[in-house]
């Protein structure tokens, strides 16, 4: 374990996203506005948090490919409300890529898998607990600063309200330049936290 470890490090220094390359597809693809972003976010924070909540009490001395068969299974049956909860949010997305693929995609995402018993299981259930909220929330402002930029840049506006952009650049909602934008932001990273 880390003796430096900090509740508080999944938020900037060991984000899911930026420092660990984590859940990167439906960031990529989905979060082209602000309001995707937070469906994506929304439907995160819940798989993950519950999942690794109700994995933590799972016992140890089970295989680990029991207990990650176990995960996966928690998951995808969490995911049938969380589902239904963003599809009752934004029902104009139910036909989307968002809701066909991505959104199923973080039922079993890696952040759930291996992070859980690498780093989460291995603490209190309460330091886990506050642990893992830092590292929803940090997932959560990265999606979301990438939605905003993108909406900006593709779309000039944020959450439908026009913002004055003199150029756009509608390209920026394709999934390549989702991959760049996020690159940009993994070198800021890393030019911030250098030894993250």
């Amino acid at each position: 374990m880390n003796k430096r470890f900090s509740v508080f490090e999944g938020l900037l220094g060991r984000n899911a996203v930026l420092a660990q390359g984590m859940v990167i597809a439906p960031i990529v693809v989905c979060c082209t506005t602000l309001p995707r972003a937070l469906i994506v976010c929304l439907a995160f924070a819940l798989l993950t948090f519950s999942t690794v909540l109700i994995g933590s009490f799972y016992p140890r001395r089970l295989f680990y490919a029991v207990r990650v068969v176990l995960y996966a299974v928690t998951s995808a049956v969490l995911f049938v409300p969380v589902n239904m909860l963003c599809l009752y949010l934004e029902p104009q997305l139910s036909g989307s890529e968002l809701f066909r693929i991505y959104l199923p995609l973080l039922a079993v995402n890696s952040f759930v898998v291996l992070h859980s018993e690498l780093y989460f299981y291995r603490r209190r259930r309460t330091v886990m607990c506050a642990a893992l909220f830092f590292h929803i929330l940090g997932f959560c402002l990265t999606a979301a600063c990438v939605g905003v930029v993108r909406e900006i840049l593709a779309y000039g506006t944020i959450c439908g309200h026009v913002v004055d952009m003199p150029l756009l650049l509608q390209g920026t909602a394709a999934p390549w330049a989702g991959f760049i934008l996020l690159g940009l932001f993994c070198a800021l990273h890393r030019r911030l936290f250098p030894n993250k």
